[in-house]
Order: structure tokens, then sequence, then C-alpha cells
């Protein structure tokens, strides 16, 4: 079938601790609260795509336990096709811990898990049935599902949209087989050695992953903006953030990813405008309490002028 999204990417079971500030090393704090969510950020991106209402399909793992059972109902409910899902007999689901501070920021430690037990069989039998306009994953599955799934993407001649997060899990290779990559300050300093402080060091950086073979790069940079570099162009152009009052930034980067992947399959031509719309989708989310929830709809999204 083609669609006109691929998404590809992690499947965790997030527990979201919330505290006023992060602990010291060593330190025991009191939590305001708890909650347990659906996460892992080839979930949200996918939830991200189906909610705007776009044709799609979700490419990933989850074992055969609770948790599992309840990330496919839960991104059913939430109009994810889920009809290429892997299910894993003897690796479980994944899972994370959130710490989210009084100001929405947070920091996850992770048990992959089912995420990196997909191998290159399972990815090859799931393409010989898809075809797509756009692929977006993320680097939050295993090398072999990765590279496998971008050779794939490449022969079919998909657009790729690499969102190289997290930082801890990027290898330089993938590089070489997108179209477009999107890297946060993190990620940015992770690939290129360069501090994003300011819209100079973006464009610096940009060209650096640029040369590296990249047509296209979006430096995400929180809540200053974002910076579009098209090599083929020469052409930077800087989007700033839209100001909202920030309760929540667990998966803002997804968000974005999702809402970009999701316009440009219907306008390819129009990276910058995909780009703006993007940016207001992630604003959004972060002005909301919530995961997937918080994710703004195309309906949403209609409503603000561009």
């Amino acid at each position: 079938m083609k669609y006109d999204v691929v998404v590809m990417g992690s499947i965790n079971m997030d527990i979201l601790v919330f505290v006023n500030d992060f602990p010291n090393f060593s330190e025991n704090v009191v939590a305001k609260g708890m909650v347990t969510q659906a996460g892992g950020k080839g979930a949200n991106q996918a939830v991200a795509v189906a909610k705007q209402g776009v044709t799609h399909a979700f490419l990933g793992a989850i074992g055969n336990d609770d948790f599992g059972t309840q990330m496919k109902r839960i991104l059913s409910d939430k109009g994810v096709d889920i009809s290429h899902l892997i299910i894993k007999k003897d690796v479980p689901t994944g899972a994370a811990v959130g710490i989210v501070d009084h100001t929405g920021e947070n920091t996850f430690l992770g048990s992959l898990a089912a995420n990196m037990a997909i191998t290159s069989v399972e990815i090859k039998n799931s393409f010989e049935s898809i075809e797509g306009n756009i692929f977006l994953l993320q680097m939050e599955t295993s090398k072999e599902s990765i590279l496998t799934a971008l050779e794939a993407a490449k022969n079919k001649n998909m657009y790729i949209i690499l969102d190289p997060a997290p930082e801890g899990c990027f290898f330089e290779e993938a590089l070489g087989y997108a179209d477009l990559v999107t890297p946060n300050s993190h990620e940015t300093e992770k690939i290129t050695g360069i501090k994003v402080e300011s819209i100079e060091d973006a464009k610096k950086a940009a060209k650096i992953i640029a040369d590296k073979g990249v047509p296209n790069v979006i430096v995400k940079m929180g809540s200053k903006g974002s910076l579009l570099f098209e090599s083929k162009k020469d052409h930077y152009t800087f989007v700033e953030a839209k100001k909202v009052k920030t309760i929540d930034t667990v998966g803002a980067g997804d968000t974005f990813a999702g809402v970009l992947a999701s316009v440009l399959s219907e306008n390819p031509e129009s990276l910058h405008y995909a780009m703006k719309v993007a940016t207001q989708a992630s604003a959004l989310k972060v002005s909301r309490e919530g995961g997937q929830d918080a994710i703004p709809t195309r309906k949403e999204l209609m409503q603000f002028d561009y």
C-alpha cells in the first residue's frame, strides 16, 4: 500500500515523575506526582502524524506483555495504523522513566528492550508491502533495523526525514541516506562539535551537517526557534519559536517531526511552510499538560495563520 507518511521508531511506556527541581546526585526527593503514559519517540511521532489526518503506517516493536497490550490499544485508539507492529515474544516492551521539573523541562532514563531487538529481516519483510512519500524515523531502535529501513526507503524513492535522536544513539552512517535531518541543539553539538547558542552557531553547524551529504538541515534551537539550511540553494531561513507558557516539553520534538512530515507529504515543495506549521504544533504541545493527548490535531492547527 502507498502511504503519505511511514513512521518507524521506538515504543515505550513512560513513567513521568514531577518535581520542583531536578535532584542532585544521591539526593532523595519527594515528587509532586507521577503518571504512566504512552511514549517512545516513534510512537509519539506516529500519533502526531495520525492527528494530521494523512495516510500512514507505523513500524515498531513491542513485547508480548502487559505494556505491549496497553500500547497497542492506546495507539489504535489514537488512530495510528498498528497493522505493521512487530511483536517480540522473548523481549519486554520498552519503558522509560522521565523527570519533569517546574519549568516543564525533562530528562529521561530508558530501557529500549523490544526496540533494540528489531532485526533486519523483520524490517525487510515489513517493507515488502509498504510504499510511501515520506519516511520518518529516529535512532531509538537497533542499528541494523535503522540501516535496513533507510536502504529500503531510499530504494523506494521515499523522502527520508531523519530525527537524529536521542543523541546517545546517533551514528553518522545514517546521515548519508537522509534528505532532511532535524537535530536539536544537543544532537547538533554531538554531530558537529558546535555548541549552538546563536543563529550564527546554527548556521555553521547546519553547513557542517550538509557537507556530510545531507541536502536539507533544520537545527532546532528550542525556545529561540529553528534554522533551515537548504544546501542546493545555499539558503538559510530562520523561524522564530511561538511564545507560550511552557507546561510540559515531553514530546515537543516528536510533535515537530510528525507534523513536519505530514505537511511535507502534501506539500513537498514547501519545506519552509511545513517548518512553520511544525513550529506552531510544538508550541501548542508544550503549552499543555500530558503526552500524546496534548499533541494538536490538524483542525487545531488550521486555526492559525502562517
